[in-house]
């Protein structure tokens, strides 16, 4: 008896010993893809949401103690039909400060595509990289789910980071009666008194665009309801309403430059570029094409008077 209850103990031991190696080699193969991995998600300050509200979603990244330069992909909205609408876009807060791809939803609304860059990089566990405000209509479910994205380090290489991504899924309940819906997007509106940041305009030219013509860039973030949009003005000319880069009117670079930034709330920030100052006169090219036929014409002159002398003394 003693033996029988022997051999099944070692035998018990045996299979947990075996289990435990198991469980160890499977999470040691696990780590890298879900430990490591750069994490974009979905957050929002409610826990829970009824018809009529107006909730901002965020799209975060933690970078996993990672230092992170970029992303891009897209985030997907799936919904009943009518069961909610797209009320705004912004960068407000985020991280990414160039955007060679805004995020812009698709034609009917269905899905966001971003490319977002950060400059110098950074290291953070929640990060925003752009806000989405839903305008709740109906009951059931609504999911934010991230899609194709990729994450790059900042190593100088463009190299892929490894990524993971989570869905939010949110039900939207009935209408509480007499209750006051959330609205997100009103408070921030209301909320926000504070300019866009302050930013600086750079010149540019380039052979390969603009047919080589003078541009300018700019650039510049708002914390609280985003920027809505830009305007220059170039000397006494009205401000037009564009985006960056731009190309100026004045291609002598002899205007005063102003870039007004506008957040969604009417806040505004202006930046200005002075005029570039007209060269000295001898820095010129036709102050020195000038120069040198002058100098070829007294050459000239000199050698026909010596030649005229030369010509009378014989």
């Amino acid at each position: 008896m003693e033996l029988q209850k022997q051999k099944i103990s070692n035998g018990v031991n045996k299979l947990f010993n075996k289990k435990i190696y198991s469980i160890l080699v499977f999470s040691a193969f696990l780590l890298p893809g879900s430990v490591l991995a750069s994490s974009v998600y979905i957050d929002t300050n409610h826990s829970e949401f009824f018809e009529g509200d107006t909730i901002l979603f965020s799209v975060r990244i933690d970078s996993e103690n990672k230092d992170i330069n970029a992303v891009e992909g897209e985030v997907l909205l799936d919904h009943a039909a009518d069961g909610a609408s797209l009320t705004d876009i912004n960068t407000a807060g985020s991280k990414f400060s160039l955007w060679p791809g805004n995020p812009l939803p698709s034609e009917h609304n269905t899905r966001i595509s971003f490319a977002g860059g950060a400059p110098g990089g950074f290291v953070s566990k929640d990060a925003i990289v752009f806000n989405v405000v839903l305008k709740l209509h109906k009951t059931g479910q609504i999911a934010l789910s991230p899609n194709n994205i990729e994450v790059y380090l900042n190593d100088g290489k463009g190299t892929k980071d490894e990524v993971r991504v989570k869905d939010l899924i949110v039900n939207v309940l009935p209408k509480i009666s007499d209750a006051q819906s959330a609205d997100d997007w009103s408070t921030i509106i209301s909320n926000d008194k504070t300019a866009p940041e302050p930013f600086e305009i750079t010149f540019g030219k380039d052979p390969s665009i603009f047919d080589n013509q003078y541009f300018i860039s700019f650039f510049t973030s708002d914390a609280g309801s985003g920027v809505a949009y830009y305007e220059v003005q170039e000397g006494e000319r009205d401000f037009v309403r564009t985006e960056s880069p731009y190309v100026l009117k004045d291609q002598s670079l002899q205007s005063l430059v102003k870039v007004k930034a506008v957040d969604k709330a009417g806040n505004e920030r202006i930046a200005e570029l002075t005029p570039i100052p007209p060269r000295p006169f001898y820095q010129t090219v036709w102050f020195w094409l000038a120069l040198i036929l002058t100098i070829i014409l007294v050459f000239i002159v000199v050698r026909v008077i010596r030649a005229i002398i030369k010509k009378t003394n014989v």
